[in-house]
């Protein structure tokens, strides 16, 4: 004969099997159990973890009606899932199509469930209980081993001044104005595309391109965009900014591989314009509008350019050559208009020669005069 003391304590259950099959379960207390024949084993659970997690619970809770006082069964369909509450706190997501074995005396427990079968949306209230409490984590997901682990919400967020594009396995849903949003993706893929709706500014920088004269050139070009249709951007284009960016760079070699360098210098306008021209129609087309195009810099090779500094540098000392002959020619005319004045006006010529006197008289220091002052004024000041 043997005999077994147990002992359960308050947050234990224990389940007695005979022979392996399932023949009461053991409440808090202190037991004397006969084992003759060696024939029982216990387990032990602890009603705190919630779960119960025998691997043959299904199976057991169905043949066993002492199991079900203790234990509670939930099913959700596989268009399901549920939020699962303890003593009115969130205690984690319940994977679609699983099977929920709980403690009854773990606490109060309720099981809400939610359809996912046509509306993923999830309402601002509850998507923020479940980010509260953690459970939006694949690591958290309530699920057992034949499911896969993985995170229960897309949590999209659309910046200020953007417009969202919900697509839900592929398909266009719904547009989501800024703020936080929050979908179920248990048996879908939930994706964002998020447009600025503001106006962008594109660099294409350092494109290498020839010109008609087989002239290599290095351009860089600004331009300005703004999203006005984001549908059907989204329909059109995979990215925007690519998109656009390849449709600058292609235009901006037709424009530039059509004029001389001298042409591209001279009319510094063309290459705007034209890019411009090219651009507009094909960007208006996937709802985007080009507001404005212009080059910044004009990059040139290091001989291209010492030669063009030889250029300007001889066109430059030809204008002053021109200007420098121009005002020689202005004052030999003067001198001969001066002239023909005073070969008639003897006055005139006087006074010019005192004005000449006057102005050597100030460079000299000391003046040595011999004949006395008569001698000195006699006919210098002297006026016909």
């Amino acid at each position: 004969m043997f005999r077994k003391i147990k002992l359960v304590t308050e947050n234990q259950r224990v389940l007695v099997f005979k022979n392996q099959e399932l023949e009461k379960v053991l409440m808090p207390g202190k037991y004397k159990v006969w084992d003759i024949k060696n024939e029982l084993d216990f387990v032990t659970f602890d009603i705190n973890s919630l779960y119960f997690s025998e691997k043959n619970a299904e199976r057991l809770y169905r043949n066993n009606e002492q199991l079900s006082k203790h234990v509670s069964h939930w099913k959700l369909d596989s268009t399901e899932v549920g939020l699962l509450y303890v003593n009115d706190l969130l205690r984690g997501i319940v994977a679609p199509s699983e099977h929920l074995y709980l403690w009854k005396d773990a606490g109060e427990i309720r099981l809400e469930k939610m359809s996912i079968d046509e509306d993923i949306a999830i309402d601002d209230k509850t998507f923020f209980l479940i980010n509260r409490a953690g459970a939006n984590t694949s690591s958290r997901l309530i699920r057992s081993e034949r499911t896969v682990a993985v995170k229960p919400i897309a949590d999209l967020n659309v910046a200020k001044n953007h417009i969202g594009l919900l697509y839900v396995n592929g398909q266009l849903t719904k547009r989501l104005e800024p703020g936080q949003h929050g979908f179920w993706q248990f048996n879908h893929t939930v994706e964002l595309k998020s447009f600025d709706c503001r106006a962008q500014l594109l660099e294409i920088s350092g494109q290498e391109i020839l010109s008609k004269d087989r002239v290599s050139l290095r351009i860089n070009l600004s331009a300005s965009i703004k999203v006005n249709d984001a549908e059907l951007a989204a329909r059109s284009v995979d990215k925007v900014d690519d998109f656009v960016y390849k449709t600058l760079q292609l235009a901006l070699r037709e424009a530039v591989g059509t004029k001389s360098l001298d042409d591209i210098l001279l009319d510094k306008l063309y290459v705007n314009e034209t890019v411009k021209e090219l651009v507009k129609d094909r960007l208006s087309d996937i709802g985007i509008s080009l507001l404005s195009v212009g080059v910044k810099d004009i990059i040139l090779p290091g001989e291209m350019k010492a030669i063009l500094n030889q250029v300007v540098e001889a066109q430059k000392a030809a204008e002053a050559n021109v200007i420098k002959r121009r005002e020689e020619t202005s004052a030999t005319r003067s001198l001969h208009n001066t002239a023909k004045v005073m070969e008639n006006n003897p006055t005139l010529m006087r006074l010019k020669e005192l004005e000449a006197l006057e102005k050597v008289a100030e460079r000299i220091d000391s003046l040595t005069v011999y004949g006395g002052l008569d001698g000195l004024m006699n006919g210098v000041v002297k006026i016909a």
